[in-house]
């Protein structure tokens, strides 16, 4: 089995991603219409950061929301449709620029992204000779106005990376930089890979069957043992932890909340609950997904989307509060939506009037 083809099942393995494109069964003919929820504007004194869709003419898409030093200015990473890295930098008046941070040379380009005040990091991904997908880890120092510096090849050492568009398929904990890989052999083993911010050898540890990176030092189970319950290890000790769940419950987790997933003929119900099966809640039902792989955002809440007959292509965006066991309208008609691990983003309008709406749910919490 070559790379691009363990990169194949390893994506499909992780299920976490598999409910946010669950497919949706046929529709009622009939179906009773919902009540409004009030909107999260009206709730809370906060508003989003709005960011131009295009930059010099080119299209991007948000990665990851960073802490900038200025508190009148915001950053952020980026993709372009190249597959490149992008530091984008908003001013106090509005004005957004882009500076290329990577140039992988091909799609899918750079795939994961993380970063702490002093540093960034990313995995970028391309095609070798053969068509065979190969990856590096790469890194570069923040100065003191927040801005990128030159970027440094970390390791080549990557292993067959895996990536489920979670805030945390790479991360910074514990002195280093953390991912996931698929390892080469008959029996499926997840990889957890770590190495140190200043390089060194790459540390290697296999966990029997599929896994999903977690907030650190977590790992939730994904594949078919997703269903009917999952697992949590801990990747710093070993101990671990059996989340229960019905037979038919398609169960997704993340460090502090599960996911449950149950789909029905007439939509899917969806329940969120901690590990210990505490504090179960139903957030959805009916045909909404999920933003974001990674469950529970900030401890406290879950981006839904839902694309309506009445709305045409347009998306509706909820955030369902899970202190306050309620939801709320953040969008009508948006785009594109995602998330990292303390924002929401979704787009409205398209070509040259394209915006991004940056939603930091820290201001809300």
């Amino acid at each position: 089995m070559d790379t691009a083809q363990r990169l194949t099942l390893a994506g499909t393995a992780v299920l976490a991603v598999a409910w946010l494109a669950w497919p949706s069964p046929d529709r009622p003919e009939t179906a009773a219409v919902p009540a409004t929820p009030p909107t999260v504007w009206e709730t809370w004194d906060a508003e989003p950061v709005d960011w131009p869709g295009r930059i010099d003419g080119a299209a991007w898409t948000p990665l990851t929301v960073l802490e900038s030093p200025d508190p009148e200015a915001h950053a952020l990473l980026g993709t372009d449709e190249a597959g490149d890295l992008l530091y984008v930098e908003q001013d106090a008046d509005g004005e957004a620029t882009a500076t290329v941070v990577a140039e992988p040379g091909g799609v899918p380009g750079v795939v994961a992204a993380a970063a702490t005040d002093e540093r960034l990091a990313w995995i970028q991904s391309v095609p070798d000779a053969q068509g065979r997908v190969v990856s590096e880890l790469w890194t570069a120092e923040r100065g003191a106005d927040g801005r990128p510096g030159a970027a440094a090849l970390l390791t080549a050492d990557t292993g067959d990376v895996i990536t489920a568009g979670s805030a945390y398929d790479l991360q910074f904990a514990a002195e280093g930089l953390h991912w996931l890989a698929t390892a080469r052999g008959e029996t499926l083993v997840t990889e957890h890979r770590s190495v140190g911010v200043d390089g060194g050898a790459v540390e290697v540890v296999g966990h029997r069957g599929a896994w999903q990176a977690a907030a650190w030092p977590w790992l939730a189970s994904a594949g078919s043992d997703s269903l009917g319950g999952a697992q949590l290890v801990r990747t710093d000790t070993g101990a671990g932890v059996k989340v229960f769940a019905g037979s038919e419950e398609l169960t997704l987790c993340s460090a502090t909340w599960c996911r449950l997933i149950v789909t029905a003929e007439d939509g899917s119900r969806v329940d969120l609950v901690r590990p210990d099966g505490t504090d179960r809640v139903t957030v959805s039902e009916g045909f909404a997904s999920a933003v974001s792989p990674d469950v529970g955002l900030i401890d406290r809440f879950e981006p839904l989307a839902e694309t309506k007959a009445a709305t045409g292509d347009a998306t509706v965006v909820t955030l369902f509060d899970l202190q306050e066991r309620t939801d709320y309208l953040v969008a009508s008609s948006a785009g594109e939506t995602g998330a990292d691990a303390r924002c929401l983003w979704w787009s409205s309008g398209s070509g040259e009037l394209l915006v991004w709406h940056v939603l930091d749910l820290t201001d809300l919490a």
